[in-house]
This record gives C-alpha cells, structure tokens and sequence, in this order.
C-alpha cells in the first residue's frame, strides 16, 4: 500500500535545462538535508560528474559544512532527473536495499532516440534515499548494447512508495529490442538525510492541459515540524501502469511551511506515447 505521500489518481478521460559553461568555480556547502541527488538537480549536472570532480568515496554520507565543487562544463542539453548516455561507467556503490524495479517500457523519439523509463518501489520497512539504477538496451537474445546511470526521482521515498527514473538514448543502437534495469544504489535514510519529511497530498486533480497535462492539488504538513524546499515528483501512467512521464520540481526554495498548515500546487508535465495517462502520483517532500 502506498503512503499518504504517494498514491494512485485516476485521471477523468478527457523542461529542459540548457547548461552554461561558469568561468569560475561553483562550490555547495553541505547543510542539513542534502544529498548528491539533490545537490546534483540543484545545480543541473550529473550525480556521476559531482562524484567525480570532488574525489568522493561514495561508500561514506555527506557531511554537514563539506564543501564541495560543482562541475558546471556538464554536456549541453542534459536534461534534470532524466539523463543521458554518458559514456562511463558509475564508480562502486554499496550493496543496494533489497528493491523492486516496475513499469518499465521504452518511448521512441521523433529524432530517432528512445527513452527508457521505469520506477524503483520501496519495498522495504522503511524510508530510503539515493536511488540510482542502470539501464542497458539489448538485443531480442538479450545480448548488451549500450548503457547508460539514471537517478530516481526522488530524495526521500517511503515504505510501498515508488520513485520514477528516464534515461534517453539519443542514437540507440541498431539492434535493440528491449532494456534491462538493474539498481546500482538505494540507501537506508542516513542522519544527514533524516531531515527530509514526508508531506500528505490532498485533492489532487489531473486534465488536459493544451498538449501538457495539469496536475494539482494541496500538500498538508501534518509531520509536527516546519519544513521548507519542498518538492513535488508527479508520475504519469497508462492503463497497464507503465510510466509515461514525470516530473520533478522545487515549489520554492526559501518558503516555509509551518506544522499543521497546507498549500496548493500545480505541476505541468508531457506524456510520451499515444495514450492519454490513466492514473498518476504524487510525491512530496521537504526539508527540516
């Protein structure tokens, strides 16, 4: 069963970020709540590239008041929460949580690209983080082609929630028939991480929205502490659950929301496939 942070929706039937290069170095100082996934879609470069600008030993947590350098000369047109081939392999992970990879299906492009996406469930006891997987296109035998690191979307996932993750190919093999999923990461909430919380999501609505689907609805603090940074992750699915879209997105950094209160938001997002989406999620968090 889905936590009150993250259901299902039946819907009525009815951006990127382009990089520039920064002369001079960005540096993050670590502060409460931080994680190399969020760090990473803060500044819009690849969890991978911040690993390994800053010499990380990704077995260890993050500290509060670590500095660390930002690689703004990440690849142009790489796009948040859903990135591209990189053409490296991810340094060494500690054994991932024991976690189920669901609707998975690919998306082909109107340039000749594929996406591939899918979804992590939390199918353990408690509250995970740092969610990372890889995906390899293959051949109809199931021999490998190509393969690419993707991050889930989603800083804090809850027991029986499921966080969506995308990959695109842009020029795909010839050959490919299918992708295979495996997790490389997925992490026990650490003291560092203990900060996020989990907001409840209420009158969530979703239609048509020119070519974009609109989905909105009120998120409640009903977790006893204030919280700020809060971020959505809307999911779309078609009828046999296979992810169509998602979106991650921070509402506004600086507001808090004070214990007990609510406010409303509204994600805009776009669907892959013909299929209008049958159902949706949301997920919502924010920091201490």
């Amino acid at each position: 069963m889905l936590s009150p942070s993250g259901f299902l929706t039946p819907i009525p039937p009815t951006a990127t970020l382009t990089l520039t290069p920064s002369p001079t170095p960005v540096v993050h100082i670590v502060v409460q709540g931080d994680t190399l996934f969020g760090i990473a879609l803060e500044y819009g470069v690849s969890m991978d590239a911040l690993v390994q600008a800053n010499g990380l030993d990704v077995n260890q947590y993050l500290s509060i008041g670590q500095t660390l350098v930002i690689p703004m000369d990440t690849e142009e047109g790489e796009e948040l929460g859903m990135v591209a081939p990189v053409g490296h392999m991810i340094l060494a992970t500690p054994t991932p949580l024991p976690l189920d990879i669901v609707g998975t299906t690919l998306y082909q492009t109107p340039v000749g690209g594929v996406w591939c996406m899918g979804e992590v469930a939390n199918t353990t006891a408690g509250p995970i983080t740092n969610i990372q997987v890889q995906v390899t296109l293959v051949t109809a035998g199931g021999i490998p082609l190509q393969a690419s690191t993707a991050l889930a979307a989603a800083d804090y996932l809850a027991p029986g929630a499921r966080a969506p993750f995308a990959v695109l190919f842009k020029a795909p093999p010839a050959g490919y028939a299918d992708m295979q999923v495996s997790l490389l990461r997925g992490e026990a909430v650490s003291a560092i991480t203990a900060g996020f919380v989990p907001l409840d999501v209420a009158q969530s609505a979703g239609a048509v929205s020119g070519p974009q689907y609109r989905v909105t609805g009120v998120l409640l603090n009903n977790s006893g502490v204030a919280v700020s940074r809060i971020t959505v992750v809307v999911t779309l699915y078609d009828k046999e659950g296979k992810v169509l879209g998602y979106r991650q997105t921070v509402l506004d950094a600086e507001t808090v929301l004070p214990a007990g209160q609510s406010r409303e938001f509204r994600v805009l997002l776009t669907p892959q496939g013909l299929q209008p989406p049958a159902s949706f999620q949301v997920l919502a968090w924010g920091v201490r």
